[in-house]
């Protein structure tokens, strides 16, 4: 039970903290985890929700980057240019962490 809680805890803080280095960057109202959690759950949900209703792969790449980006501007109390950049940020910050994380495990194994 432990290993499962810490692990869930991980991947919480890979997801959530990058959200809130974006919001940071940026100048966002709402840069505390509570919020960046909160941004991340919807955004998770919401994407889980397009999937089931636009078929189109590129479509669905625009549509929850529109959303996504209208999402975390009401959340994080900012633009909604500046819920874009979020956005982008947030994948390119956990894009890299995960770069890194993989790069340790296959060095140290």
């Amino acid at each position: 039970m432990f290993s499962f809680l810490l692990g869930v805890s991980i991947v919480i803080a890979l997801v959530v903290f990058p959200v809130m280095i974006a919001a940071r960057i940026v100048g966002a109202g709402k840069t505390g985890f509570g919020s960046a959690l909160l941004a991340v759950i919807l955004q998770v949900c919401l994407s889980l929700l397009i999937g089931r209703f636009i078929a189109s792969q590129g479509l669905n790449i625009v549509v929850s980057l529109a959303l996504g980006s209208a999402l975390y501007a009401m959340v994080l109390d900012t633009t909604m240019l500046k819920g874009f950049i979020i956005s982008i940020l947030t994948t390119v910050i956990t894009f890299v962490a995960f770069m890194v994380i993989a790069r340790t495990f296959m060095a140290a194994g």
